[in-house]
């Protein structure tokens, strides 16, 4: 339509000229006046409409008075990425005589748009240690700002990080977002900016373990208060690391952190930890001081009372058949007196405080050994024995006889010791078991009471001789026997210690065997494997039994070249255990072994053997030996011919590096020219390398290339004239 409309306004424009042309010919008058009118220049934001340009008018020209439509104009933009600039719009006519006519309408663009419309990042929580916080790994709405584009904005954005470490558990990362606006200068050289901050909390809400202890008590000896000490509450770090916060409320305590340590009322103090985590979380924890009057009540008691059973009729027939008395524990006091003034006293016979009277009847008949238990008003307490007799006098109470007495507890025995290791470190979590050799037998006695109807004869208080018929009883006393294999285990503490507590023994023989494991690989590496090497080699001796069995790897009571392969085999990595059945031997440690005795596993005594168990505490000790672990005590260890051993050492031979990639380098000062024997043996014995060099007096440095060898330990031995030197080198 804009083409048909644009070819009509030509045509129009040329017809116009040859009727003004045809006038002018034909015309007696003078040429007319030609006007070009051009619309006025217009100023407009890059947001009104650039592409519709006729809304900002057209140009026209003025013939006489005639006007005309000067047609469509030349359009050119010259406009910004902002689309900011200018429009140029440019009529050309040709008037009747021949002459071009131009005008221009320029149009100014500015880039004064309204603020763009910004959705920023939402705040965000994020939990663990470290999680990723880039904005790439976070979700959508909390990782980019957001536009909706606009004509008159070319946007960018960018951030910068502040953190904020509260605790290993709590930081804050404030996130700042600037968005500029590259089509909208300010004055004198920037751009205008938009700015957002993003908070991005990181917490770790993982609980903190707390273990307090439920009570705690102390004594106290002046009569108010004690000072006590408190090992300080540990909470172990989370997985995040650093330390907890950790406060007290105790009105107490020298200090209001971990430690309650301080001076405490006679009394229970309720004391309340709090630890605090993550970000202003909490967690509690409550632990009891209580403080007890150390200065107990003084007993005053009366060494004995004697009173007499009061006849009653329990079942109600009019016959007497049982005997009572009533006493009180405070009718046994003479005097008690509490050193403090915290009184009253109370009077018991228990420790609780509750059984503040006692019947006694036909079955106390005789003496009763009776404690009295004294206690202040702040818990202090004291006792004492006392006896009261009973006595059946004039009550005429038939049958009236003490209940007989409950057999005697068996003995009670313990065993205590101690696992050690050779280097005197603590076994802890030892096993050990304890064995009666033979059966224990144990006995049970029961009682059967019978009732039987008997005649009874008695004298009446008017002096007459009475007879009645009375139920007699009678106790039938049996035993039975239980035999039974007793085995015990027990596990040693942190300090490698055990205890066997309450035996059921007297002169029974028992026997205790122990066990313990731990990593395989611990504690044994290359300086064992050298160490056996040089043994072999003729170089060491052991002096202690203990490497002679450590060295036994194949437990075959030989140490052989079979021995140094599989103790290397296993320090290289090519095997994960060491042959043979065991890891440990947990031996006697009393018991003394020659190093030039057998070394046979059959020998060993690991085993304490007691004949009887007659003392309140029997001590038996173990002393490990770890396979494959003969350098745990150098001490043991010497070496052969010391005279030629300190000369080699003399001469200050190293090799390096070792381990090696390849090349091994050995450094040697000499006091002389000699010729140097370098060898490397396979762990089976096999020369896999034999060289001889030319040294000179003073510093030398050789070097050898093992880069075509396995990884694993190899022997070195370097000839120095008379002098040998043997080593392990690592290649790896």
């Amino acid at each position: 339509m804009n083409t048909i409309s644009t070819r009509f306004e030509k045509w129009w424009s040329l017809a116009a000229l040859i009727v003004l042309a045809y006038t002018s010919l034909f015309s007696a008058d003078r040429p007319q006046v030609f006007t070009l009118n051009c619309p006025a220049n217009q100023y407009v934001s890059c947001t009104d409409e650039l592409w519709d340009l006729s809304i900002y008018g057209n140009a026209t020209y003025t013939i006489g008075y005639h006007t005309y439509s000067a047609g469509p104009p030349t359009v050119v933009y010259n406009l910004n990425s902002c689309n900011a600039g200018t429009i140029k719009r440019t009529w050309t006519v040709e008037d009747p005589y021949w002459h071009i006519h131009t005008c221009t309408q320029t149009i100014f663009v500015s880039s004064t748009g309204s603020a763009p419309v910004i959705t920023w990042p939402l705040d965000i929580e994020l939990e663990g240690c470290n999680p990723p916080t880039k904005p790439e790994n976070l979700p959508t709405d909390y990782n980019y700002p957001t536009w909706v584009d606009s004509e008159c904005a070319m946007l960018g954005r960018s951030y910068s990080d502040m953190l904020f470490t509260v605790n290993a558990n709590c930081k804050k990362i404030m996130r700042t977002w600037k968005v500029i606006d590259w089509c909208k200068p300010t004055y004198p050289y920037g751009h205008t900016t938009y700015t957002h901050t993003q908070v991005i909390k990181i917490i770790s809400t993982q609980l903190p373990t707390v273990s307090c202890p439920a009570e705690l008590t102390f004594n106290s000896f002046n009569c108010k208060n004690a000072d006590i000490t408190v090992d300080p509450l540990v909470v172990p770090p989370s997985s995040c690391g650093g330390q907890f916060e950790i406060y007290n409320n105790s009105p107490y305590a020298t200090t209001k952190g971990a430690n309650i340590s301080g001076t405490y009322p006679i009394g229970t103090t309720k004391v309340t930890y709090t630890i605090k985590y993550g970000c202003g979380n909490f967690k509690f924890c409550t632990t009891n001081i209580v403080v007890k009057n150390a200065n107990k009540p003084t007993p005053y008691c009366l060494g004995s009372l004697i009173t007499a059973l009061m006849p009653i009729d329990t079942d109600k027939d009019g016959d007497i058949d049982n005997g009572m008395v009533e006493l009180w524990a405070k009718d046994m006091d003479k005097g008690s007196k509490s050193l403090c003034g915290y009184y009253p006293l109370r009077f018991s016979f228990n420790k609780d405080s509750i059984v503040m009277k006692r019947e006694f009847t036909c079955n106390h008949i005789g003496k009763n050994e009776v404690p009295i238990y004294i206690t202040d008003s702040k818990g202090a307490q004291s006792y004492c024995l006392t006896t009261i007799i009973i006595q059946n006098n004039g009550a005429n109470i038939p049958d009236c006889h003490p209940a007989p007495p409950p057999p005697p507890p068996a003995p009670k025995y313990v065993i205590t010791g101690q696992t050690k290791s050779i280097g005197d470190a603590n076994l802890s979590g030892s096993k050990l078991t304890l064995t009666y050799v033979k059966p224990i037998v144990t006995y049970t006695t029961k009682y059967d009471t019978t009732e039987t109807l008997v005649l009874d004869s008695f004298i009446n208080a008017s002096g007459y001789k009475l007879y009645r018929y009375i139920m007699a009883r009678t106790i039938k006393e049996t035993k039975d026997s239980t035999v039974t294999n007793v085995k015990i285990t027990e596990t040693s503490n942190s300090f490698g210690r055990f205890t066997f507590d309450s035996l059921p023994a007297t002169k029974e023989k028992v026997k205790i065997t122990g066990t313990y494991a731990d990593a395989p690989r611990k504690s044994i590496n290359a300086a064992d494997v050298e160490y056996l090497t040089k043994f072999l080699l003729g170089e060491v001796t052991f002096t202690s039994y203990h490497n002679y069995l450590a060295a036994d790897v194949d437990e075959n009571g030989v140490i052989d070249i079979r021995d140094q392969n599989a103790l290397m085999a296993f320090v290289t990595g090519s095997v994960d255990s060491l042959p043979g059945k065991r890891q440990w031997y947990l031996l006697d440690a009393a018991s003394n072994y020659s190093p030039a005795s057998s070394i046979l596993t059959s020998t060993l005594k690991d085993f304490v053997l007691l004949d009887s168990i007659r003392k309140d505490s029997n001590i038996v000790n173990f002393v490990g030996i770890k396979k494959g672990n003969i350098s745990v005590d150098p001490g043991d260890i010497q070496e052969i011919n010391p005279t030629l051993r300190t000369k080699v050492s003399s001469l200050a031979l190293t090799m390096s590096p070792n381990p090696t990639t390849g090349i091994i380098n050995m450094d040697v000062q000499l006091t002389n020219d000699e010729n140097v024997h370098f060898q490397i043996i396979s762990p089976s014995g096999q020369v896999l390398l034999t060289q001889k060099v030319n040294a000179y007096k003073g510093p030398n440095q050789l070097s050898w290339d093992i880069s075509d060898f396995y990884s694993g330990l190899y022997i070195y031995k370097v000839m120095i004239g008379s002098e040998i030197k043997t080593g392990i080198i690592t290649k790896i």
